[in-house]
């Protein structure tokens, strides 16, 4: 029973940990810029998630409304560009630490704004959460020296207004999933934004040329199915079907599942701030987890739509 009420839980960290191997993917993609790989893992994932509806049998969840929120779909994929492009920003002008911290300010902003958009109450277990989960992100991304070195340039500062909107525009995406869901299936709620998203980044599936994309072509391949396929699947399933403060909490699994993945498959040294950093975010997701199980059910009694495919089904 227990298990039971949490698939939704268990989907958004579960897409959290596929999210979490990007850093894999991208340390094996050679002579492309960010944006031509954005795209085509945008072009692979997409056509993992058309075959997957298909061979499901799903393809009526693909179907439009007539009446509302066309345009919150058109707004989700435009959300998901602006908040990828404004995250590779910080990250060319700054730095990694500092792009994973600002965009993962997201469940400040989640928390926020949810009782106004949503009518969601604040809980002190989601206060408590975020405030452990939030010093768990800075203690993985702290550079060893701290922050004290970094000078506040004007194109500096530029990079660090990237970041902190990319966060917002985070927040933004997981608070849409909310009022999408109202209309559309899930399916529907990934497949459509992505593809908006592909036609967006469209112009930048020419800056790579044939040669060197058809070399990049099995890498791509998997970082589209993993990170745009599966990873969307779990997150929007257990972003739907929970309050919105508890799914971005819990998505900040991705950066301990990236930790995790950087030691074992990389072999990148793991540090004692690292360490407890990791152990904060799993506790922080822990509380916000274990909150009661009956006060969730009286928000969203829905049933999951679609079986969340961990299964052979895949």
């Amino acid at each position: 029973m227990f298990l039971e009420n949490k698939k939704a839980h268990l989907a958004v960290i579960i897409g959290a940990v596929f999210y979490g191997m990007n850093g894999l993917f991208i340390a094996r993609i050679h002579d492309m810029s960010i944006y031509s790989t954005v795209f085509y893992r945008l072009l692979f994932g997409l056509l993992f998630l058309f075959a997957y509806i298909v061979l499901r049998g799903k393809t009526s969840d693909l179907r439009l409304k007539k009446k509302k929120k066309k345009g919150y779909l058109l707004l989700q994929g435009t959300l998901v560009v602006a908040c990828m492009l404004l995250y590779f920003t910080c990250l060319k002008i700054t730095c990694v630490s500092i792009a994973i911290l600002l965009q993962y300010t997201a469940p400040i902003y989640v928390m926020l704004a949810s009782p106004f958009i949503l009518n969601e109450k604040i809980g002190k277990e989601s206060i408590a959460a975020l405030f452990v989960a939030i010093t768990g992100v800075y203690l993985i991304v702290k550079p060893e020296g701290g922050f004290s070195g970094i000078e506040l340039t004007g194109t500096y500062m530029l990079g660090m207004a990237a970041g902190l909107l990319s966060g917002i525009i985070f927040a933004a995406l997981i608070i849409n999933v909310k009022i999408l869901k109202m209309e559309y299936s899930e399916l529907g709620m990934i497949f459509w934004p992505m593809g908006i998203a592909f036609l967006l980044l469209s112009p930048f599936a020419f800056d790579v040329s044939p040669a060197i994309l058809l070399d990049n072509v099995p890498v791509l391949m998997a970082f589209g199915i993993v990170s745009i396929g599966l990873g969307e699947i779990f997150t929007i399933i257990g972003f739907a079907n929970l309050e919105t403060q508890t799914g971005s909490l819990l998505a900040l699994i991705e950066p301990v599942s990236g930790v995790f993945f950087d030691i074992t498959v990389l072999g990148i040294a793991l540090s004692s701030n690292t360490l407890t950093g990791c152990v904060l975010i799993v506790a922080s997701a822990a509380l916000v987890s274990l909150k009661d199980v009956g006060k969730m059910g009286k928000r969203n009694k829905d049933p999951l739509p679609i079986e969340i495919p961990y299964d052979s089904s895949l």
